[in-house]
This record gives C-alpha cells, sequence and structure tokens, in this order.
C-alpha cells in the first residue's frame, strides 16, 4: 500500500468518526451494537450490505434487518436490526415507517426468529445516553411512546446475552 492510498485510509477513517451523516452516524451505532456481542458466544450469520455496496448493485437482502445472530450454544438464530436516533419526535420515537415494519414481521414469521429492535437514544451513534432492546412484537408501530420503550431499558455499555429464548 502506497504512500497516497495510506492518505486516504486515514482521512475515510477521520471522516467516518466526525460524519454526522445520517448513514455514517447509523453504520457507527451499528458497529457499536455487534461490539457489544461476544463472539465466544455468538457470530454473525447474515449482516447487510454496505451502502457503498448498494450503490454499485443493490442486494435485496439489505432490506432484512441488520444483523441475524447465532447463539454458539445452543444454535439458535435470532435477528437485530440497529437504529440510532437522536432524540424524540413529539414526545415519541420514531425508529420505523410502517412498510418497514411490516418487512421485518415478515421477516420473522418466515424465517421462524425473534427479531430485536436495539435503539440508541441522544449522545452519539458510537456512545449512546440511551439504549433500548426491543423484541419486535412489542414495537407494533413505527412511533413508540416512551410507556413502550422504557419497558426495554438497558446499560449502553453492557454486553448482550441470550437466555431461554430472549436476548438482554
Amino acid at each position: 500500500m502506497g504512500l497516497i492510498d495510506k492518505g486516504i485510509d486515514i482521512l475515510e477513517s477521520i471522516k467516518y468518526k466526525i460524519s454526522n451523516d445520517s448513514f455514517v452516524v447509523g453504520l457507527r451505532f451499528e458497529n457499536y451494537v455487534n461490539d457489544l456481542f461476544s463472539k465466544k458466544y455468538f457470530s454473525i450469520v447474515e449482516k447487510t450490505h454496505s451502502t457503498k455496496t448498494n450503490q454499485e448493485q443493490y442486494v435485496e437482502s439489505s432490506m432484512n434487518p441488520d444483523f441475524v445472530y447465532k447463539y454458539l450454544p445452543t444454535g439458535k438464530m435470532f435477528a437485530v436490526e440497529c437504529k440510532y436516533r437522536s432524540g424524540l419526535n413529539d414526545g415519541k420515537l420514531s425508529w420505523s415507517y410502517p412498510k418497514q415494519l411490516k418487512r421485518y414481521q415478515e421477516f420473522s414469521y418466515k424465517r421462524k426468529i425473534p427479531v430485536f429492535i436495539v435503539i440508541g437514544l441522544g449522545g452519539l451513534g458510537d456512545e449512546p445516553e440511551e439504549m433500548f432492546n426491543i423484541p419486535l412484537e412489542e414495537a407494533k408501530y413505527p412511533d413508540l411512546y416512551p410507556s413502550v420503550f422504557n419497558r426495554f431499558s438497558r446499560p449502553p455499555k453492557k454486553a448482550f446475552f441470550w437466555k431461554n429464548g430472549n436476548l438482554y
């Protein structure tokens, strides 16, 4: 790798860390969430494709949740959709839109695996102030009231674990 390539990589890395672009912030949150899954207990079975890949040729599976994980001790699989939001919208957490919600519900039904919506709220994409881990069947609407999402609050820096078919 030449000096120019190294310089470009450094600039890309800086851009990634400081960008306010919603796609970049979302990617930082996805990476943050993924880092909370121990590689000793979880493997990534599927991951949505990057924006760059989709610009070259759109990959339909990019419409699926961000990750499909396997819990290694049991082989049980589940999906995780990551959403970062800087704040509430009219007192509600707008995490999705109707078509997207329906796609996730169909994905869960067809694959026969649970889907969890992991939401970072406030702070930064790679350092959210709050985090919520909501089973899809509890996230029935694209906009959620605090009475719903607060029940699924979790410490933002705590590693995820799997127990009895639930993600904690």
